[in-house]
């Protein structure tokens, strides 16, 4: 019995113990060396590139308005929904018009009858004047005479000009756009009863846009009409859209003590939207700065990268970018003039890879 136990753990301890790695075989593998990627390469060059201040501002629309009913009824039709383009004079809606062609009729008839009292106020001033003349009326009798006769021709005209209004009035009640634009919105529906102040609709003008940009105190003498700079929205990342200052404000605002400008720009399709916040890059002049190709900027979202060759490795680099001009671009990093840098990087390269 004593020796099955010892033969047993005898086998146990023969079990647990680790084969020679000579007998087992090794589980590392041999490092193996990548190929040299085959790059193109060029220079950095220091060049005269504009320069910008970047600043803040909000779209605004080149023209606004909110067209009001000016006419007291019911609305009949509607002819706009949101975001339709209008023209000048373009009909949005109808009110009902037979109450104010009623009133227009009466005003007009009201007219007529004060101005025939107009012809007899007339002979009854030439007569006052004659018998006044002739000394057979009092200077009272005159003057009272006078008055009645001048009395009349004020409320003739009232009562022409009531009819002018009235007439106006008649044709208000087809209500039209005062500008081209877009319509943002419509405020009124068939069989509502709408005022003189009731807002019918409101209608943009977005091409060109306004651009209402926050110039801080220290930068101030750096801005001036005429000045070019670049809009970027987060709508549109990659996109530039070009605008001119056009306006410069007289003063600061006391509490922000910043300067108000507006610039100009043209809005092609309708992407720039009143409302949208925009970043400007202001052109303020030249400076020398380093730049390189445009092909050789990796873009990855909103960073952007490039690579340096440096002893025949790639050297990735994080990088901020400037204004594009003839091809290439400005790199707001120090970089020497000569550094050499990977043209359209081909994919899978990476920091410290080989390079050839």
């Amino acid at each position: 019995m004593r020796r099955t136990v010892v033969r047993i753990a005898l086998l146990l301890v023969a079990a647990c113990q680790k084969p020679p790695e000579s007998e087992a075989g090794s589980t590392k593998q041999p490092l193996i060396a990548l190929p040299p990627v085959t790059v193109e390469l060029a220079e950095v060059l220091h060049q005269q590139m504009p320069s910008y201040l970047t600043v803040t501002g909000s779209i605004l629309p080149d023209r606004q308005s909110e067209v009001a009913a000016n006419v007291a009824g019911r609305v009949t039709a509607t002819y706009v929904e949101r975001g339709m383009p209008v023209k000048q004079g373009q009909v949005i809606a109808v009110v009902d018009s037979k109450a104010a062609g009623f009133q227009a009729a009466a005003a007009v008839a009201q007219s007529q009858a004060a101005q025939t009292q107009v012809s007899l106020a007339k002979q009854e001033c030439d007569r006052a004047d004659t018998l006044f003349g002739q000394g057979a009326i009092a200077k009272s009798e005159y003057d009272r005479l006078k008055t009645q006769c001048t009395a009349q021709l004020y409320q003739a005209n009232a009562a022409q000009a009531n009819a002018d209004l009235a007439g106006k009035l008649a044709g208000d009640t087809v209500i039209r756009a005062p500008i081209d634009g877009i319509i943002g919105e419509r405020y009124i529906n068939v069989g509502e009863y709408v005022q003189p102040p009731t807002r019918v609709a409101s209608i943009y003008l977005i091409d060109p846009v306004r651009v209402s940009i926050s110039v801080p105190e220290p930068s101030v003498a750096l801005v001036k009409e005429g000045q070019t700079l670049d809009l970027e929205v987060s709508a549109y990342p990659d996109q530039r859209f070009p605008a001119t200052v056009r306006f410069v404000s007289p003063n600061l605002r006391v509490n922000t003590r910043d300067l108000i400008i507006e610039a100009s720009a043209r809005n092609p399709g309708n992407l720039l939207r009143p409302g949208m916040f925009a970043i400007s890059r202001l052109t303020v002049g030249e400076e020398a700065q380093p730049t390189v190709p445009v092909a050789a900027i990796k873009i990855e979202g909103t960073v952007n990268r490039l690579f340096l060759s440096r002893n025949g490795k790639a050297f990735e680099l994080v990088v901020r970018t400037g204004v594009q001009k003839d091809g290439r671009i400005a790199v707001l990093e120090p970089l020497a003039a000569g550094d050499k840098v990977i043209i359209n990087p081909p994919p899978g390269l990476q920091d410290g890879s080989s390079i050839q």
